[in-house]
Order: C-alpha cells, then sequence, then structure tokens
C-alpha cells in the first residue's frame, strides 16, 4: 500500500511539472523573413495556429512548454512568394536538439536558402528551396 502512495504521488509530480512547463511556455520558435524584392514568407506549422504570411523584414514565432519526456516535435513548411512556388518542409523543432530548459530555434529565409540558428548560435545554411534534403554542415 505504502508503495502504490508513493507511485502515485510521484506520478502526481510528474504531470504537475510537465503542466508548469507548458504554462511557462519556455521554448520558442522563431521564421524571420529576409528575403528580396518583398516577397512573403508562409509558414505553416503543425501548432495548430494555421498559415502565416511574414513580410520582409518581419517574424512570426511560437511560443510552448516542452513535454518532460523530452518528445515535443514540430514540423512546418515554407514558402517564399510571391507565387509560393518555391518551399520547403522540415522539422523546426526537436526537444532532443537542445539541453535548455527554454530552447530556442530560429529559421531564416533567404534568397540562397534557409538558415537555422539554436540557442543564440550564429545561423548556418541547412536548406535549399525546393532541395529535398538536409545540407551537411
Amino acid at each position: 500500500m505504502n508503495n502504490l502512495l508513493i507511485v502515485l504521488t510521484l506520478l502526481g509530480l510528474c504531470i504537475s511539472l510537465s503542466n508548469g512547463f507548458d504554462m511557462l511556455g519556455g521554448s520558442k520558435v522563431t521564421f524571420s523573413n529576409q528575403l528580396e524584392h518583398s516577397k512573403l514568407l508562409k509558414v505553416l506549422c503543425d501548432n495548430d495556429e494555421g498559415e502565416q504570411l511574414v513580410k520582409i523584414g518581419k517574424e512570426y514565432e511560437f511560443t510552448f512548454g516542452d513535454s518532460i519526456f523530452k518528445t515535443t516535435r514540430y514540423s512546418c513548411k515554407m514558402d517564399q512568394g510571391p507565387n509560393f512556388k518555391h518551399h520547403q518542409e522540415f522539422v523546426a523543432y526537436d526537444a532532443s536538439w537542445s539541453k535548455a530548459l527554454e530552447a530556442t530555434c530560429k529559421w531564416i529565409a533567404r534568397e540562397d536558402g534557409i538558415y537555422f540558428s539554436q540557442d543564440g548560435n550564429p545561423p548556418l545554411r541547412r536548406y535549399e528551396w525546393d532541395g529535398p534534403h538536409l545540407l551537411k554542415t
């Protein structure tokens, strides 16, 4: 009986901590439009916020709480205007990428590709537009 009480107490603490992280909204994914010629950037992620249109020089971001089990993952698609014929689909956030409690991932759309910066590190080109694979870093 005592073992069951201990297990239930620990389970309750884990659930409370997980919900607490969700309420803190500590992790963040940002999309920055650094394209040329006044092109719009269209962003669609599986975070239930719907399609976002980002003007040149502007950013779109969303924050969230990570699962304590490090299973949080968001996939996104970016298209560049004006006709949105160039695009790329990729995993924009995976909790296993960072050891920080409040991780930040920044994706930057430029004419020559899509750049990625994590936790304040310098951005590196990770994808080409319309390219099928992650570029080697």
